[in-house]
């Protein structure tokens, strides 16, 4: 029988990356690694850091990944409601582009020239790239290690913290500019819509979808902002890049990113007649495991 994640787990997957993204915000540390070579490390290594971490820790069987509302059903029940919710709240969580466009408030420039030669080689390789490593890095770290291990062992509130605060701490190297914050509105921001987006993948995550689910969500985001488009105060040097003098801009991004997390969260409610039939179906699971124990 497998080992299950706890408190320890938690802890030895959360620490060592926060360590990770605090050293990669550091001048010195950046220096060092060089202003090139910087933005492919942030932006494939803590990822890759999280897989590392992710496997070392006890694997965590599937049964006890969901909730017993998402256990009680086939995992494409729930795939297939959270789908399109989703899908609107991507669509919704960077409507601030085209908003921004129509008001004049944006202007796009072009990003890597490398990588705009090479479009299809882009997507064909930094597509599912992202995707494994948002899911079974990334997701799968903060997840099924930190957030079912710390909930394990101190509760589900402190499970959801500590998940948060690591994957919230993932986004601030790409922040960092020079050693320093550069924007105040742009990094205000950013951190709002960190936020917003770990809330909305742990919502999608607890609520039907599990890792699959969360690990898509993850991996498409880091795709199209590390390798489509994104602001060019960011760290990452993608196809295309936005600039903007426009203080209102930065509202505006928050704003669609909050808005995203409430379609998520609408989404992601739990139904009254699905919850009790799961119940009655989570009562049975649960008398099997206590009568094969």
């Amino acid at each position: 029988m497998s080992r299950q994640p706890t408190g320890r787990t938690a802890l030895v997957i959360a620490l060592p990356l926060m360590a990770a993204t605090l050293l990669l915000s550091l001048d010195p540390v950046r220096s060092a690694i060089g202003h090139g070579r910087l933005p492919a490390v942030v932006l494939w290594g803590l990822p890759a850091l999280a897989l590392l971490l992710a496997f070392a820790g006890p694997a965590l069987p599937a049964r006890d990944a969901r909730l017993v509302a998402s256990a009680a059903a086939p995992f494409f029940s729930p795939a297939l409601r959270l789908l399109p919710w989703m899908a609107c709240a991507f669509v919704l969580d960077q409507s601030f582009l085209g908003i921004a466009h129509l008001l004049g408030w944006v202007t796009f420039t072009y990003g890597d020239q490398n990588l705009a030669a090479h479009p299809l080689k882009t997507v064909l390789i930094g597509l599912p790239l992202c995707l494994l490593l948002g899911s079974l890095g990334t997701e799968r770290a903060l997840r099924s290690g930190i957030l079912d291990g710390a909930a394990k062992t101190w509760g589900m509130p402190a499970g959801i913290a500590i998940s948060m605060a690591a994957g919230v701490s993932l986004a601030l190297p790409a922040l960092v500019a020079g050693g320093e914050f550069s924007d105040l509105g742009f990094v205000a921001a950013a951190l709002v819509v960190a936020l917003a987006r770990e809330i909305g993948f742990i919502l999608i995550y607890l609520r039907g979808g599990g890792l699959p689910l969360a690990g898509l969500g993850r991996g498409l985001l880091m795709f199209f902002e590390g390798r489509i488009i994104t602001d060019v105060e960011s760290l990452f040097l993608p196809l295309a890049q936005y600039t903007t003098s426009e203080p209102r801009f930065y509202l505006l991004r928050a704003a669609t990113a909050v808005t995203a997390l409430l379609l998520i969260a609408w989404g992601c409610r739990p139904r009254a007649a699905g919850a009790s039939e799961a119940g009655a179906a989570g009562g049975g699971v649960t008398a099997r495991r206590a009568a094969s124990e």
